[in-house]
């Protein structure tokens, strides 16, 4: 995450209101308060939290999260490019804990220990609840150019585009 304070890629903090703005420590937080407090005020919270799924494989079990989400997300003609964002942290925040609750899954493709999962998220934000799946085979490298993550992109793309994927879903490819 980018802290919206001091722009360094450190942010882990959230405001705890709007759930859409990052920073590295309180004392970033207190001093972009000024600027955000009026942006964060007009944000109004979806009365439904967001369903987070993640699946990393056919073996393991998926892991829900339940998350606040800004209302203006889940409308049809929502900010898609920001809601993109939005999730996009998020769901890296949350990657780290669903790797250490499958603690030693091997990568989907050889035998070594996997360190990432690789994600594509469908989005159904106006569906009700919203919901997000987070499916990613768990691989050995960080590295997109690596063997295992070609694979990974190869059948995910095949997922895709089969006629059984449903037509309305939203897909961001992390």
């Amino acid at each position: 995450m980018v802290c919206s304070s001091c722009s360094k890629r450190s942010g882990s903090m959230r405001c705890s209101r709007c759930k859409m703005t990052f920073y590295c420590n309180r004392e970033c937080q207190a001093a972009h308060w000024s600027t955000h407090k009026n942006h964060c005020k007009k944000v109004q919270m979806s009365p439904q939290k967001l369903q987070l799924h993640f699946t990393a494989g056919p073996t393991v079990p998926p892991i829900t999260f339940h998350e606040d989400i800004p209302a203006a997300f889940c409308q049809r003609d929502g900010p898609r490019d920001l809601s993109a964002q939005w999730l996009g942290q998020l769901v890296d925040n949350l990657e780290e804990k669903v790797l250490a609750r499958y603690s030693g899954l091997p990568c989907f493709y050889c035998s070594k220990q996997a360190i990432r999962l690789h994600m594509t998220l469908t989005i159904s934000l106006y569906e009700n609840p919203p919901t997000v799946w987070c499916g990613g085979p768990p691989l050995c490298t960080k590295n997109h150019n690596d063997g295992c993550a070609v694979q990974a992109r190869a059948e995910i793309e095949k997922v895709l585009q089969s006629p059984d994927f449903p037509p309305d879903a939203e897909i961001y490819q992390a």
